[in-house]
């Protein structure tokens, strides 16, 4: 099993103390550094890490190239190393338990189960329990493992989607390719997501994305939508609505700050999103 995870501007002891969690049961981790080199991200996780550092591939330029081609950079390395399985962590994602993920992960893969494998995510999943294999539609990247196989009868990560959507398009590219993706219930990771706050206003919870992350959230998700229209459910469609555009209006509006330029990202998102040309997309 590799693994890959990716950084920006970490709080290098979190960072850290996260990677510690599952670093010691996988063969390999890549580190994806997208900070500047200026913050020297490199050199304080690994002071923090020296027992460590012997399983741990560094890659950073000092650009912020998001997490799809990362994903790429992994797989290719993969396939070259000879390994089965790729692990895809976020630096603010913690195990409560990951050997015994790994445990259940390889328990079902080599007993002949070709899915891709996610964890239960701890405030994140709602959904009541049944059975220690739940299949689902959509994940999120961090704890997913996917087989090498199935990364290439997908052709890897669509970098169309460096970062906003490209779990759910991997997902859905994953499905169509006749494959599975099996959540391991009894097995949690904890995740945030943004800076989530809550307004006074209105009760009203908000990640609160800046400008950049505005944009690209509106202009990915329709992307996304156009790309895998008939796909989707008739209450998938009317949820990527709401969530992504109606109720991400009404955030901005009452409980975010920077109205009038995320107002503005959010429109110029949309625009482009409308207009993207489907072709530059991997099917």
């Amino acid at each position: 099993m590799l693994g890959l995870v990716t950084l920006y501007n970490p709080n290098p002891q979190e960072a850290s103390e996260n990677i510690k969690r599952y670093i010691h049961d996988i063969d390999k981790l890549i580190i994806w550094d997208n900070s500047p080199i200026e913050a020297n991200i490199k050199q304080q996780v690994i002071d923090l890490m020296t027992d460590e550092k012997d399983h741990i591939v560094w890659h950073g330029d000092g650009q912020n190239k998001c997490i799809a081609p990362a994903i790429n950079f992994a797989w290719e390395y993969a396939k070259e190393q000879g390994y089965d399985l790729l692990l895809i962590m976020d630096q603010d994602s913690h195990w409560a338990n990951f050997s015994f993920y790994r445990e259940k992960v390889e328990h079902y893969y080599l007993t002949g189960n070709k899915w891709t494998f996610v964890p239960y995510i701890a405030g994140n999943d709602n959904w009541v329990i049944f059975n220690e294999v739940h299949f689902k539609r959509v994940f999120i990247n961090s704890g997913t493992i996917i087989p090498i196989e199935i990364l290439n009868a997908i052709d890897g990560a669509d970098e169309t989607f460096a970062l906003d959507a490209l779990d759910h398009d991997l997902a859905i590219r994953i499905q169509k390719a006749g494959y599975q993706i099996a959540c391991i219930t009894c097995c949690m990771l904890y995740h945030t997501v943004g800076h989530p706050k809550r307004s006074r206003f209105l009760n009203l919870f908000t990640n609160d994305y800046g400008r950049e992350r505005t944009y690209s959230i509106a202009k990915t998700h329709l992307i996304k939508y156009r790309k895998h229209k008939s796909w989707f459910t008739a209450y998938e469609k009317r949820k990527i609505f709401k969530e992504y555009y109606m109720w991400k209006l009404i955030r901005i509006i009452f409980a975010e700050e920077d109205k009038l330029g995320r107002l503005k990202m959010l429109i110029k998102g949309i625009w482009d999103g409308m207009n993207y040309d489907l072709k530059k997309t991997k099917r």
